[in-house]
């Protein structure tokens, strides 16, 4: 079996280069975003192989596979719109013509901002001055404004096996999709909004049909 490269690094850019949310900002839907290399005849690809493993980044120090049914709902998924795109999901195949990787993301931010203010719209435009009631300084002993929020996302790549194979060359990426977003109070509740969102990225992909 041709061997496929995890992409953990660019998983990790992707990640590390997300704009922070602001929490107002939020409606609880994910973003998908998908991006196809130039030049790929897609109609000349059959088959493909689907890493059986979830990556996931973010959860302990290190990146771990998992299997769990919320990891195999996920690439159920992925493997269910290839195949009603047309193409044969043909496992552990040395032949394969594409191989499809799919990274988990998840980060949590903590953030904390000190006000002198007691509140901090006071400097809001056109609210009330400190001096507004008499000879006031408007000062007050600094005190921290915290708060944190979960992102997650989910990257899934797919590279093309059918390339010529030379020690340090990397196989190229023909597809590529990016769904993130505000994670939600449960994981069963985020892994059916993922699964519309794999749905969502093949819908805007209609050049992969067959």
């Amino acid at each position: 079996m041709k061997k496929i490269l995890f992409f953990s690094a660019l998983a990790l850019l992707v990640a590390a280069c997300h704009k922070e949310p602001y929490p107002q900002d939020a409606d609880n839907e994910y973003l998908v975003y998908t991006s196809p290399s130039k030049d790929v005849n897609f109609a000349s690809f059959k088959t493909f192989d689907l890493a059986d493993s979830l990556l996931i980044i973010g959860q302990s120090d290190k990146p771990v596979y998992s299997q769990s049914n919320e990891a195999l709902a996920l690439i159920q998924a992925v493997r269910t719109n290839l195949e009603n795109y047309g193409y044969i999901y043909t496992p552990s195949n040395p032949d394969a013509d594409l191989g499809v990787q799919m990274t988990y993301i998840i980060k949590t931010e903590r953030y904390v901002k000190y006000y002198n203010d007691p509140y901090w719209w006071l400097d809001y435009p056109g609210y009330w001055p400190s001096g507004y009631w008499g000879n006031w300084t408007g000062f007050y002993y600094p005190y921290p404004v915290t708060y944190t929020y979960t992102t997650n996302a989910l990257v899934t790549d797919m590279v093309d096996l059918t390339g010529e194979e030379k020690e340090g060359t990397p196989l190229e990426v023909v597809w590529t999709s990016y769904i993130g977003g505000p994670a939600g109070s449960s994981v069963k509740s985020d892994v059916n909004r993922m699964k519309a969102s794999i749905d969502q990225a093949f819908a805007q992909s209609a050049y992969l049909k067959k």
